[in-house]
């Protein structure tokens, strides 16, 4: 045939003819792996199209009219024949996945995979027309045209071949990369799976099961259950996402004996190559089936573009993680440098100039820095400035005054309805909520962090002529603070859940927690409803990264979470387990000095616990300025549908561009597609700290004292909020971080183990209060240890030992 090459006519050197993809799976089909048949229209065949209908077949730029005219133009007589006969041989109306495959796809320099469209479940001649021109015309979506001038293809001539393949009715699928792409190892294979059809993990879509097989030892080296919320199916026509059933979703989606069939099957496909392979792949009735492989091109990449960070870069990144536990997108950028900002300018104040850390480029990509500081000959006025800025009555007094403004804006503006604001009222909402947040974050460094710290440093000397282990955290023991009050409101509704037996049995009898299960238990018990709501109303904006404007999300905005620690109550025993420091400090105070000194010591004491009372109020002020900022750019995303085709694709726009959409929306498509490309990058950085983990030998991680103590005991390894159900009382908690939304696990923990923190962060407070042994900032933690591993977690020395 002129321009139709079956899979039994193509070989891995017909890159030019059929594209990579073609290629790959015409090269696999006569190797005998298990491939489903299927046929190619040649890139020939592209070429003659876009002649016979006229249309510019070297255009670079993204224009939406070239699209939708290719995608509209016609076939001729003896290419709607070929393509006829072949589908026929597949089957009479058989199922069919059309698949683009550019000529330049899959080459070892570059990837073009998933820039070019993909239409599952087609069936039928006509449709499968319609789908065949669609994937012509997206050789010229702005996502493709951006991607290869990121990659410096665009003044080369690329043509595109589309692959016609019978579907599998997958009950599982996934990709399997035979060599680590995360931890860059060639010895280790790592297989991803998850439910229905392969979309839900090749777009992104769901947290599949993660399986690491050792070539060396030919074994399964560690596997992590995935929450894999969603399931992609047949549709009546094309593919449809449904939530998957609970049931699923608790369990890995493969048997041991399957995992290994897969991974033998990768290494045959590597060796038959002669390279590592990123495979996708199905299971349908029991069968495995391989549908597509290519090289992977990101092996040994990471540390060219990304070199090895210097121990400052790590503390700040380190730091960064911390409040912002997920890759900050490019719209969280202005917002965390409008924070730093407020916290300069209070340095400056005392003659001191501090330079940013973090730095974002054009397409996306964050890189840090070490904090640069300047002196001013102002620096010299700090003894005479040091009593004004510890002023406790005039910083309280400032405070107060500040936040009781800023709440009633806040009400305003939370009491609007978004969806009936114009685009420009949107924008000015967002406006004056970055506004406030500055507002918040100078009130909370000016007025409390930096006299507290100021007042603690002087103050230190006299407490440690009492005991020279007392820091400032053992004075805010039992201290009434925001979170304390979240966490005893949490209590109360975990109590009162513990109370209803009925309701208990219908929370706890969900494993893991959907929408749907939330909202058929309120509609259920209605009093317990009118309590979840009241909790809601003082804790909602609560949010899984307290400096994370648009990436994060509170409760309001989804209550799975809330559930998962109402869960992880459930199981405790809700006892006060908090220590009495702050009571036995206060003793120890009075025997020590006379009355007068003891009054005054005392008094600072109390001026440090008020300012940690207002330190902790400023950041739940600055999260509900960032849940209103949220509801006001999901609304404008909205607005614009042309320009944001996806979820969430209004996140890869900054501050400035977002400001700027009533002026016109110039390419934004194009940047919003090249920075999507580049999160990938993102998210190595921010998992790349984890490379700098320490290891003093290959049973022992060492990282800095959070809390003393020695605890030996069993890991259970917390990675999302999904996970909360997983810990048991007596556990030792194995976490990437903490912030004030995993304190309930704290009760259950017997120690606690992190790769990023340090003594000052959220992980090192809590274990204080629950007087729990900590080990921080280990790096690596959650890489090299596996639930149920026998550790000792010792807090003097800041190391973990592995038992077993």
């Amino acid at each position: 045939m002129k321009y139709i090459r079956s899979f039994q006519e193509i070989k891995k050197e017909d890159v030019p003819i059929v594209g990579g993809k073609g290629a790959n799976l015409g090269e696999m089909f006569n190797a005998g792996l298990p491939v489903p048949d299927g046929f190619c229209v040649t890139g020939n065949a592209f070429d003659e199209y876009m002649k016979r209908n006229g249309f510019d077949q070297q255009a670079s730029a993204y224009r939406e009219t070239l699209r939708s005219e290719i995608a509209s133009g016609q076939l001729w007589a003896e290419l709607e024949q070929e393509i006829a006969g072949c589908y026929a041989v597949l089957g009479e109306n058989v199922r069919v996945a059309v698949r683009s495959s550019a000529t330049a796809e899959d080459l070892p320099e570059a990837s073009f995979a998933g820039q070019q469209e993909t239409y599952l479940n087609v069936v039928g001649r006509e449709p499968l027309t319609i789908a065949i021109k669609k994937c012509f015309a997206s050789l010229y979506s702005a996502r493709a045209v951006a991607y290869r001038k990121q990659a410096n293809f665009d003044a080369v001539k690329i043509s595109l071949a589309v692959v016609i393949q019978k579907m599998v009715e997958s009950e599982v699928s996934g990709v399997l990369f035979t060599a680590d792409p995360v931890s860059q190892n060639p010895d280790q294979m790592m297989l991803n799976a998850s439910w229905g059809l392969g979309e839900a993990i090749v777009s992104g879509k769901v947290t599949p099961d993660i399986y690491i097989f050792s070539k060396k030892s030919k074994r399964i080296a560690d596997k992590k259950l995935g929450d894999k919320g969603v399931l992609i199916c047949y549709g009546t026509t094309g593919i449809e996402e449904r939530e998957t059933p609970l049931e699923q979703r608790s369990r890995f989606c493969l048997n041991e004996k399957q995992v290994l069939e897969v991974f033998k099957m990768g290494q045959k496909v590597e060796q038959h190559y002669g390279s590592p392979q990123d495979i996708e792949w199905a299971i349908s009735g029991g069968k495995l089936y391989l549908l597509q492989s290519r090289p992977i091109t990101t092996l040994n990449k990471a540390n060219k573009s990304q070199p090895e960070l210097s121990a400052s870069q790590k503390a700040v990144l380190n730091n960064w993680i911390e409040h912002c536990p997920t890759p900050l997108y490019p719209l969280d950028v202005e917002p965390c440098e409008i924070i730093d900002q407020a916290k300069s300018k209070v340095f400056q104040e005392l003659g001191i100039s501090i330079g940013g850390e973090l730095n974002m480029d054009e397409n996306g990509i964050l890189s840090f820095s070490a904090s640069t500081m300047r002196i001013s000959p102002r620096i010299v006025n700090i003894p005479f400035l040091l009593p004004q800025f510890t002023n406790y009555a005039v910083n309280s007094s400032n405070t107060d005054g500040a936040f009781s403004k800023i709440k009633k804006e806040l009400e305003e503006i939370s009491g609007a309805d978004v969806s009936r604001l114009s685009v420009p009222a949107l924008i000015q909402n967002v406006k004056a909520l970055m506004n406030l947040s500055e507002e918040i974050a100078y009130v909370r460094f000016r007025y409390n962090i930096f006299p507290s710290v100021a007042v603690s440093k002087l103050l230190y000397p006299t407490l440690h002529r009492i005991d020279k282990k007392i820091d400032e955290f053992d004075l805010l023991s039992d201290l009434p603070y925001k979170t304390w009050e979240l966490n005893v409101a949490l209590r109360k509704l975990a109590a009162y859940i513990q109370d209803h037996k009925d309701l208990n049995s219908a929370v706890t009898s969900y494993k893991i927690m959907d929408r749907s299960a939330i909202e058929t238990i309120r509609d259920d018990y209605p009093e317990f409803s009118v309590r979840l709501q009241n909790f809601l109303n003082e804790f909602g904006w609560k949010s899984s990264s307290s400096y994370c404007a648009f990436g994060s999300v509170s409760w309001f905005e989804d209550m799975i979470p809330l559930f998962s620690l109402i869960k992880v109550l459930l199981q405790s025993d809700n006892k006060d387990l908090g220590n009495h420091k702050y009571q036995e400090i206060l003793e120890k105070i009075a025997l020590r000095f006379s009355a007068k000194k003891a009054a005054k010591v005392c008094k600072k004491i109390e001026e440090i616990r008020g300012y940690h009372v207002n330190r902790e109020e400023s950041l739940y002020l600055i999260e509900m300025c960032y849940g209103l900022a949220r509801r006001a750019v999901f609304e404008l995303e909205l607005r614009f549908p042309e320009l944001f085709e996806q979820p969430k694709d209004i996140l890869f726009l900054t501050l400035e561009e977002l400001y700027a959409l009533t002026a016109g929306t110039h390419n934004y498509k194009e940047r919003v597609t090249v920075r999507k490309v580049n999160r990938p990058q993102n998210e190595k950085l921010w998992s790349g700290l984890s490379l700098g983990g320490k290891v003093s030998n290959e049973n022992a991680l060492t990282g800095v004292s959070g809390n003393k103590g020695i605890c030996q005991g069993k890991v259970k390894k917390i990675l999302t909020l999904q996970e909360f159900y997983k810990m048991q009382q007596g556990d030792i908690l194995v976490c990437r971080y903490t912030d004030p939304s995993w304190t309930p696990l704290f009760i259950l923990a017997s120690a606690v183990v992190s790769d990023t923190g340090g003594p000052l962060s959220h992980s090192a407070i809590v274990a204080r209060e629950y007087n729990i042994p900590a080990v921080l900032g280990c790096g690596n933690a959650t890489e090299m240890l596996s639930d149920g591993q026998e550790v000792v977690v010792d807090g003097e020395k800041g190391v973990v030992q592995i038992v077993t």
